[in-house]
Order: structure tokens, then sequence, then C-alpha cells
């Protein structure tokens, strides 16, 4: 009779955790877990954002390409392990969505008993507003172009700021 010994080598396993969103502009904080027989690991994109550093928890910076692109893939690779078990790798999806962007327009003078004609501009996933005031005067409508109508508050101040606000997205964007 003759023996053989069999060796079983643990398998190297890996998660590169939750698919997940965030805002444009932000960052994104990766949280791998690695066991068995991988000792160390790497991150890589689909996009051409950059990492803070490539240990099991890492901070990702999107690029313009994949703000633009909206979504990216990061995956955390195991280092290859000795003895027969190869690298793993697993991935997880990364959803940017849009910043709401908003601009009120132009500062304004007007002469008293006149009004000013507001018009502001959208962007990003804003999809609305409302306009406020720092006075008393009112607003004819509350869409991005609005007439405002100082009043004897207003008049007496000689200024008066107005504010377009954006809606609060949907998502994680605010």
């Amino acid at each position: 009779t003759g023996t053989a010994v069999v060796t079983v080598n643990t398998a190297p396993t890996v998660n590169a955790g939750p698919d997940f969103t965030i805002c444009a502009g932000s960052t994104a904080t990766m949280a791998a877990s690695r066991g068995g027989s991988a000792t160390s690991g790497t991150w890589s994109s689909s996009g051409g954002g950059s990492f803070s550093n490539n240990s099991t928890t890492a901070v990702y910076t999107p690029n313009a390409s994949d703000i633009t692109n909206g979504t990216v893939t990061l995956t955390y690779t195991t280092n290859d392990p000795s003895g027969p078990c190869t690298a793993v790798s697993d991935s997880m999806i990364l959803t940017i969505n849009q910043a709401p962007t908003v601009n009120a327009g132009p500062d304004q003078p007007i002469c008293e008993g006149s009004t000013a004609t507001m018009m502001a501009t959208l962007g990003g996933s804003a999809t609305s507003g409302s306009w406020t005031s720092s006075g008393g005067g009112s607003f004819s409508n509350n869409s991005t172009t609005a007439v405002y109508t100082p009043n004897a508050s207003d008049i007496t101040n000689g200024t008066v700021t107005l504010t377009y606000t954006t809606n609060n997205p949907s998502g994680v964007c605010s």
C-alpha cells in the first residue's frame, strides 16, 4: 500500500460591499472584506476616478467622466495566495446622482414704484424651486421667472435679497 497526503488550502474570499449612491461632488468610502487565504487586495475602477489608498477601506473620488456616466463599477481583487488557489474579486456599482444647481440671476437696480423681473435657472437634478425675500414684498408667481413687487419696508431699506431655492431632488443630493 502507499499513502498520499492531500493538503487542502483555504480559498480566498472577498466582498466589495453593497451598491450605493452618492451625490456628484462627493466621495465614496469603500469597505471591502477579505478572508480565507487572501492577505491583501487592490481596488480598481471601470471609470477614471481615483482611490485615496488601496486597502480594504478606501475613499474613491469620481472624475468628470464618472459623473457624466452616472455609474462606475468598483472592484476589489485579492492577492494571489500561495498554493493552488487563485485570486478572487468582487464588484459593486457606485451610482452618482447629479447635484442640483441654481442661479438666481444678476443683481438689479429698480426705481421706487417699479417691479423686478427675476429669471432663475435650474440644472443638475433640480426640477423646481421657489422664491423667497428678505423683505416684505410679494412675487407674482413662484416659478423660475417671477415678478417681485417691493413693499414700503423694502423701499425704506433700499435693498432686498431675493433667493431662489431648488426642490430637494429624489436620491442623496439635497
